[in-house]
């Protein structure tokens, strides 16, 4: 009230003042707009006394009168303005017909709904108003099983959360067990009562410690993208470990039969061809076979095992 009491006083100096007092009016204008909330409904009272006060100073110009009305119309505006906006806002925010009544999940496989709006801090009865979906998807995306969510507002009490889990690919051992993503993202640890049928893989503890990038996220979507290829080209097993060497490249170890596959870096379907034919003459005897390099362009060098725990090397040229 104090500044509407002051915008009066510079009103009634405006046709003493002349251009002097039209400042004035502007500067308390300003005031009275920023104290809003409180004068909104004497402002309101006090409007045609303004246009009156206003009339009066006519005389000094029509420029000043244009100052005097607008002047007038900024602090009905915004202070009218402010106060009803925050009236309203305080109404949507509390009035029960906006508290949320539904919160709907999509399906996922690892985390329990639940699990995510509790992560969240979601619960029924909260404002709708007061949820911020942005907000929210980035606090989900915070979860190491979530890689992407959205969530939408559907007035007056409905919220909808949509989110794509993280498919585990393979495990890692650096301080712990961890999965590893098909991106090759390191991003949430084994539990202790957890099954293990995915292939470890091995040689990247040291850079995944050390922070190095982007080295230890290219090697393990390597090695993913190999165990993929592996799979479509119905290879007869399952791998068991992928080791990787940052000079030598990848190297697996299937389940059975027991035997080293060093396949190195790139080229993996040419390789696996080769890898397929080479297996085809084996059939039957797959026990002999100790190592098998694909390392090189056009050749295969397998090692085979002889009784007695010796090992000898046999090179086959095959066609590319």
């Amino acid at each position: 009230m104090r500044a509407l009491r002051r915008a009066r006083r510079v009103i009634q100096r405006v046709s003493r003042h002349g251009a002097r007092g039209v400042k004035r009016l502007r500067r308390a204008a300003r005031q009275v707009a920023y104290g809003g909330r409180r004068v909104g409904r004497a402002l309101r009272r006090q409007w045609r006394w303004v246009v009156t006060a206003g009339a009066r100073v006519a005389t000094t110009g029509r420029r000043q009168w244009r100052w005097v009305t607008a002047s007038g119309a900024l602090v009905a505006v915004a202070t009218v303005g402010v106060v009803e906006r925050t009236a309203l806002e305080t109404w949507a925010l509390t009035h029960p017909y906006f508290a949320v009544s539904e919160i709907v999940v999509s399906p996922t496989h690892r985390v329990r709904q639940g699990a995510l709006l509790q992560w969240v801090g979601l619960r029924p009865g909260m404002s709708i108003w007061t949820l911020e979906p942005r907000a929210l998807e980035r606090r989900l995306e915070e979860h190491p099983w979530i890689r992407r969510a959205n969530v939408h507002r559907e007035l007056p009490r409905r919220l909808t959360i949509q989110v794509v889990e993280r498919e585990a690919a393979a495990v890692v051992l650096i301080d712990q067990l961890y999965y590893v993503d098909r991106s090759g993202v390191v991003f949430a640890p084994v539990g202790v009562d957890e099954s293990l049928d995915l292939p470890f893989v091995t040689g990247i503890e040291a850079a995944v410690v050390n922070g190095e990038q982007p080295y230890p996220r290219h090697a393990v979507r390597q090695a993913v993208k190999l165990i993929d290829a592996m799979a479509r080209a119905g290879l007869p097993f399952r791998v068991s470990e992928v080791h990787i060497d940052r000079e030598r490249g990848i190297t697996v170890f299937p389940v059975e039969p027991q035997i080293e596959l060093d396949v190195g870096w790139g080229r993996f379907p040419e390789k696996l061809a080769r890898l397929h034919e080479v297996l085809g003459d084996f059939t039957g005897r797959e026990g002999q076979l100790r190592a098998i390099d694909l390392t090189l362009e056009s050749h295969v060098v397998v090692r085979l095992r002889q009784s007695g725990g010796n090992e000898r090397a046999g090179a086959a040229k095959v066609r590319t």
